[in-house]
């Protein structure tokens, strides 16, 4: 005897995913008709939901049966007011229908996720753009193609690869995850390895003040703290600059702006003291005043 059986898929991402996963369960011989989303699937025939689940396993992804729903209140019971402020809920990807799947690079925040669905959905030919930031991917629908999705992405300030292929973009995001974290580590360890010695030393060796006798010592461990900045936060100013450019503000302008100040203040407090109230720069001003007077 046939029966329905609800399922809520895990790992579908596209179109491609969709149709793998249809085209998996509508093989089987028990297996009447399937309904598949991106994330459940409505399966009709006399085949058990073990072996369903198993079915859409073997093609790389996840299932489990889906709990029973609550039963919908009347429309009487529900006011207007609420049924206007309620949400419409977006469509999800079917078999049927045309997509492109992005791999997304340079976004930090949720204003970004926000900018990149902006652009992609400016494009013609979109009729949906969902970015997910701790992917860093992008599902679009419509018939637009993967070359203008990828140039809209770019003008916003950001990075995007196309690619058609789900196994070779779950390979790819591996590689770049990989690849991210080791670049992290590096730039953590050298950051830090600059920036406990010298706080150790402004806490228990010599003060923190910009004197007439450390002045060259400060103007060296300046020079040391860009490089620092330049090596372990370029990503921060590169994409900042990117957003200046674009108009706009991320988190990385904070982040950019945050330390550039620090570092120019402290830098032009060393450089050109007279510039300065007497309060910020009075020991090396005071310092200079004395070298003159002996002079």
């Amino acid at each position: 005897m046939s029966q329905t059986i609800d399922l809520t898929l895990d790992g579908l991402s596209c179109g491609h995913c969709v149709k793998r996963v249809k085209e998996s369960l509508e093989q089987r011989p028990d297996v009447e008709l399937a309904d598949v989303t991106v994330t459940e699937a409505h399966v009709t025939g006399t085949a058990s939901a073990d072996a369903l689940i198993e079915t859409i396993k073997q093609a790389g992804y996840g299932a489990t049966l889906s709990y029973p729903k609550a039963k919908p209140l009347t429309e009487s019971s529900i006011p207007s007011e609420a049924l206007a402020a309620v949400p419409h809920e977006l469509p999800v990807a079917t078999a049927d229908e045309e997509s492109q799947q992005l791999l997304l690079s340079g976004m930090s925040c949720a204003s970004c996720v926000t900018r990149v669905q902006h652009a992609l959905q400016s494009v013609p030919g979109v009729t949906q753009a969902r970015v997910n930031l701790a992917e860093r991917t992008a599902l679009v629908m419509g018939s637009a193609s993967a070359a203008d999705l990828v140039q809209a992405v770019e003008k916003a300030g950001y990075g995007a690869e196309a690619i058609e292929d789900d196994i070779k973009r779950r390979e790819r995001q591996q590689e770049t995850a990989i690849a991210t974290m080791k670049r992290f580590r590096w730039q953590a360890i050298v950051a830090l390895a600059v920036g406990i010695p010298v706080m150790v030393w402004g806490m228990i060796g010599d003060n923190m003040m910009v004197t007439g006798d450390n002045r060259s010592l400060w103007l060296a461990i300046g020079v040391i703290t860009l490089a620092v900045m330049v090596f372990a936060g370029g990503h921060f100013y590169r994409n900042a600059w990117k957003s200046l450019l674009n108009g706009t503000a991320t988190m990385d302008t904070l982040v950019a702006l945050g330390t550039g100040v620090a570092w120019l203040y402290s830098m032009s407090v060393n450089l050109w003291p007279q510039w300065f109230p007497d309060g910020s720069a009075a020991p090396l001003l005071r310092s200079q005043r004395d070298d003159y007077r002996s002079d």
